[in-house]
């Protein structure tokens, strides 16, 4: 029969594995480029009001014009996805994502996410 402190201290290296395997599996993420996103683009989502995409675009240094020739949509189709009033098929989101050199993910909004 294994003695209950042996027992509780296996339970603690179980769970410290778990940890370490659990910030390995992030740490990958992160180096693969996942779930990351430059700190100027954050700061104009949540300081400047600006959705995702209007945010990546304005980062990139490219006008609505530029992103929609860069992506074969309409300027104002552009328009109406960054002021969220649409949202485009999955292949323009990529087009976009590919356009902003942003993962797709990252171009997602709240409201976008859910009904994607």
């Amino acid at each position: 029969m294994l003695p209950a402190e042996d027992y509780a201290r296996l339970i603690d290296l179980v769970e410290e594995a778990q940890d370490i395997n659990a910030a390995k599996d992030q740490l990958e993420r992160l180096a693969a480029g996942e779930g990351t996103m430059p700190s100027e683009v954050l700061k104009l989502i949540l300081d400047d009001e600006l959705t995702a995409i209007a945010a990546w675009r304005k980062y990139r240094g490219l006008t609505q014009a530029a992103l929609a020739r860069a992506t074969g949509c309409s300027q104002v189709w552009l328009s109406k996805i960054e002021a969220g009033a649409g949202h485009g098929t999955p292949k323009m989101r990529r087009a976009i994502a590919a356009a902003l050199d942003a993962p797709l993910w990252a171009l997602e909004d709240g409201e976008t996410q859910q009904t994607a």
